[in-house]
């Protein structure tokens, strides 16, 4: 189950598409997952996933996010839903780095920093006859 909150009806549209391609996308066969995502203002960060529960995730993401920026950082969150239900993401946002290389050299992050550019292409094959999201 994905419930969106916050933003503007346009946008709380699009990230629940996003949302629902992510899903599908990385965890077909997943049926017991409750995600809560919401469209907020963020400083320094586009967004970020917190374990809530077992298999219950908050997301949030920025709300001033346009284009591939958006996508992107959904893809991105999502994909650490998929690392925290498979168990393969040990801090879910819990841990402080010293400085931004010692964050981008985790596996997590590696995997979904690659991943999300991999899901943006496939995105955009799929939706080549649709408008852009939130432009």
């Amino acid at each position: 189950m994905i419930l969106v909150d916050g933003g503007r009806a346009k946008q709380r549209q699009d990230l629940y598409r996003a949302a629902i391609f992510s899903w599908n996308y990385l965890m077909p066969r997943i049926s017991r997952c409750e995600i809560y995502i919401e469209l907020t203002k963020l400083k320094a960060v586009h967004g970020y996933c917190l374990e809530i529960n077992d298999r219950e995730y908050e997301i949030q993401i920025d709300r001033r996010l346009k284009g591939d920026d958006f996508l992107t950082t959904v893809f991105h969150e999502m994909i650490h839903v998929r690392q925290g239900v498979r168990k393969e993401h040990p801090d879910m946002g819990y841990t402080k780095y010293n400085n931004h290389d010692e964050y981008l050299k985790q596996p997590w992050e590696v995997e979904a920093y690659e991943l999300q550019e991999i899901m943006l292409k496939e995105w955009n094959r799929r939706n080549m006859r649709c408008p852009r999201l939130i432009s």
